[in-house]
């Protein structure tokens, strides 16, 4: 039976907790409507003089949209506190217990010592690899400042903790593929797989609740990094020269390489069903078809709603692809009538520049868990690699596109000569990766049954992620829409040779 202080149903009940939840970084739910919350689970945690550390887990209900769990460390105190309160009642102070090195220490020596600890509602199971030194002791922790959706700690200056604030009813799919990556796959590539901690329920799938991999020193993200050879560039643009260092190509065919080792790595041979690479069955085609027609019905009813507040070479843009529905409709209907004979595996799902890590000499793949909009269900399902590979290649364009369309230095210019500066520099480094990468993964591979299938998958996912980015571009940073677009437009006229 679940014991917990008052404090906590005040709390919850309060508008404080509404207010506080609208600022929280790692609260995904600030576009909803809440319409209750409520308290789930309450796990005491440890306690010392005058503090109680607790576990709080609270439910919120939006008004037309799905229930979301969320897990919050707090700690109640009975000392006179004056800063960092969410809370006061009666003589109780609520504040979260991440600032607390009582609580961050507790974390790292339950992980270090890899045993359950038994609740009222199930166990916590606190799982280590085998490469992790159990007499290790707690030095230190950092709390990192960069995290948005979930909470980071650094231990002893070598461990990246990543505590999971939202919850889902089943184990985290960041933490199924770095421990497989680690274990089986041996991609040495990734922040690799030190402990993890989950709730287990008899019956239940487990629920993640912490992931804690190696940490990684790197000079930037492949983003920056990438923004930092455009800058070069666009200077020699400016001054009326094409110009792409040979370092830029030598790192493009890098970063090919390590994507297609990591799709081997999550094609190793297993007996972990969740792993095994699967057929393009007819369920899989299905779901396949009616994600697709879905998305473009929702991205063309959200542009219908806000087409009139696009600049006018959008706009054209936006026009082209609403009049090209039934081609694209036409095209996504393929997906049930081709035979085709290419694998699905599991893949990183979100995979973009900004999720691949620079160390100077080599790339570090991070944070694997999945693309934002979909359930946790959806993020599991095994999809071409290719699905991957046209996430980065999107990237790409994204980064060109940025950097000469919204660049001070670029503003004036014609318009002409900046789509075809920047279609030609494109071209260059998309054709760098995907040589780089089809090297690697093999051309006999049997992922990928021919190149016919090759070329109308990757067609298919490159159509279907600037689709997708074209929801996130409407809803957050209109001024972006063109890019995009631009996409959707070039992934048009490419199809329509196809269906030729």
């Amino acid at each position: 039976m679940k014991k917990y202080p008052p404090i906590f149903d005040h709390f919850v009940g309060s508008s404080e907790l509404r207010a506080y939840l609208s600022n929280a970084r790692w609260f995904g739910g600030k576009g909803y409507i809440i319409e209750q919350l409520l308290v789930d689970e309450v796990f005491p945690v440890l306690s010392e003089p005058g503090l109680n550390f607790y576990l709080f887990l609270i439910e919120v209900r939006y008004q037309g949209q799905s229930i979301e769990f969320y897990q919050w460390p707090v700690v109640v105190s009975t000392r006179n506190e004056t800063s960092g309160v969410l809370f006061k009642h009666e003589t109780s102070f609520l504040l979260e217990a991440i600032p607390f090195e009582s609580f961050r220490r507790w974390i790292f020596e339950q992980l270090v010592n890899g045993k359950s600890q038994p609740l009222y509602n199930g166990k916590w199971s606190f799982e280590n690899s085998s490469t992790f030194n159990l007499n290790e002791k707690y030095l230190s922790s950092e709390i990192q400042s960069f995290d948005q959706s979930n909470t980071s700690i650094v231990f002893n200056k070598k461990y990246f903790f990543k505590l999971y604030r939202k919850l889902y009813r089943e184990e985290n799919p960041e933490l199924e593929l770095i421990r497989f990556l680690t274990n089986q796959g041996k991609f040495n590539h990734i922040p690799n797989y030190v402990a993890g901690w989950k709730w287990e329920r008899k019956g239940i799938p487990p629920i993640s609740n912490g992931l804690m991999m190696t940490k990684v020193a790197a000079e930037k993200d492949s983003w920056a990094s990438t923004g930092d050879s455009l800058n070069d560039f666009m200077f020699s643009f400016l001054d009326h020269e094409f110009t792409i260092k040979e370092s830029v190509f030598e790192a493009i065919e890098l970063l090919g390489k390590r994507t297609a080792e990591m799709h081997l790595s999550l094609d190793t041979p297993t007996r972990e069903k969740a792993f095994k690479h699967q057929k393009y069955d007819n369920l899989y085609r299905k779901w396949l078809h009616q994600h697709l027609t879905h998305l473009v019905e929702s991205r063309l009813n959200m542009l219908d709603s806000k087409i009139n507040q696009l600049d006018l070479e959008s706009q054209a843009l936006a026009k082209r692809f609403i009049r090209k529905k039934p081609v694209i409709l036409r095209f996504f209907n393929q997906i049930k009538t081709n035979k085709l004979k290419s694998l699905r595996i599991r893949i990183h799902g979100d995979y973009h520049l900004g999720q691949v890590l620079f160390t100077g000499s080599d790339f570090i793949i991070i944070d694997f868990e999945g693309e934002p909009e979909s359930s946790i269900v959806e993020r599991k399902i095994k999809h071409s690699p290719l699905k991957d590979v046209a996430g980065m290649v999107r990237s790409f364009h994204y980064a060109v596109c940025a950097k000469l369309y919204f660049s001070k230095e670029t503003q004036g210019l014609d318009i002409i000569r900046l789509q075809k500066s920047s279609n030609r520099w494109y071209q260059l480094i998309r054709d760098t990766f995907q040589a780089s990468y089809f090297e690697t993964i093999g051309r006999e591979n049997p992922l990928f049954a021919s190149k016919q299938e090759i070329n109308f998958l990757l067609l298919l996912h490159l159509l279907e992620k600037a689709i997708y980015e074209l929801g996130y571009e409407l809803n957050g940073r209109p001024d972006w829409v063109y890019i995009p677009l631009k996409g959707i437009n070039e992934a048009i006229s490419e199809l329509e040779k196809y269906l030729d």
